[in-house]
This record gives C-alpha cells, sequence and structure tokens, in this order.
C-alpha cells in the first residue's frame, strides 16, 4: 500500500497538481433524466493533458485568496490528490470545486479522505449542505453518490454557468 500524508495547501503548493495523472478509461456516463440521473454505456477516455491543469490553476488561486480552502494527498514529495473546498456559495451551502486523484492511486482511501477534510472543513464554516458539480462519468458520479450526495435536478448552486454538461449533486450534513 502507500504511505500518504494528508495536509492543507497555500496557493504556491497547487502548482504541484500537474504530478496528478487524471487519465482515465471511462465506460459508463450519466446524464439528467428528469428528477433521476440515467447512466448510459459510453467508452469515453480521459487525458492527462497539463493544459487542463494550467486552465483550473487560476481559478483555484483566486478561490483560495478568497477564502477557499485546498488539502492534498502526498506520497513523499508527489502530490497524489488535491481537493479544494469553497465557503459559503449560499447561506449554509459550500461547494466542492476541484477532487482528483492521480490514475496508480485510485481505489486505495484517497479520495474518500479527501472528501473528509473537505466535510470536516464544511461542517467547522458553519455549512449544512455539500454541493458538487462533477464530471458525468460513472466513477465521479459513483464517488459521490457513495458519500451520501443525491442528484439534485434543476439546481441553482453552481457558480459555473458553463458547467451544463457536468451532474449537481448535494448532501446534507450531520453535525
Amino acid at each position: 500500500m502507500f504511505d500518504i500524508e494528508f495536509k492543507k495547501l497555500s496557493s504556491s503548493d497547487l502548482e504541484q497538481v500537474y504530478q496528478i495523472d487524471r487519465s482515465e478509461s471511462v465506460d459508463t456516463m450519466y446524464r439528467p433524466s428528469g428528477e433521476e440521473l440515467e447512466a448510459y454505456d459510453d467508452s469515453v477516455e480521459v487525458s492527462s493533458d497539463p493544459a487542463f491543469w494550467k486552465k483550473l490553476l487560476g481559478w483555484w488561486k483566486t478561490e483560495l485568496k478568497e477564502g477557499a480552502e485546498a488539502f492534498g494527498a502526498f506520497d513523499g514529495d508527489t502530490l497524489t490528490g488535491i481537493a479544494i473546498i469553497k465557503h459559503g456559495i449560499r447561506p449554509g451551502v459550500d461547494q466542492i470545486i476541484a477532487m482528483y486523484v492521480s490514475a496508480e492511486y485510485r481505489l486505495s482511501g484517497i479520495a474518500r479522505s479527501l472528501y473528509f477534510e473537505l466535510e470536516d472543513s464544511a461542517k467547522a464554516a458553519g455549512a449544512k449542505q455539500l454541493f458538487v458539480s462533477t464530471e458525468p462519468t460513472g466513477s465521479a458520479v459513483g464517488f459521490y453518490l457513495s458519500q451520501g450526495f443525491q442528484f439534485d435536478a434543476g439546481s441553482s448552486c453552481s457558480i459555473d454557468k458553463n458547467e451544463e454538461h457536468e451532474i449537481p449533486m448535494v448532501k446534507r450534513l450531520k453535525r
């Protein structure tokens, strides 16, 4: 197994995100179907193009300056996973704006541990709900469903109107 250390990240730590291999072969995708989610078969290859990270880094750094929190999972000096939470997108609602784990480290519990960091941060900030707008892949949607999230049809929580292909999900937090 891996010897993983979890820690809060600073804005300058975010540059290490290029170490994460987000590649994935996807066989199942999800789409909204009225008030429900519909799974369907599709073959999609997600690449680990560095341009993807470059596009997100500026946004993430701005969010951290405005109070968002980032957490990382490290195997030695290598960033293996990252998760970022934005507090107060609406009263009592925090949003997960990033959750990525490197391909080699998936299914090892890293995503779940990072998620618990986010949930603890949200509770400490007084949030009663967590929102995420996730990629429609079986792995991403399946992960959030396994953490107790539900599809949020017609959600108005998203902070990016360009996320129409993504799946809005919400979870009520228990104290």
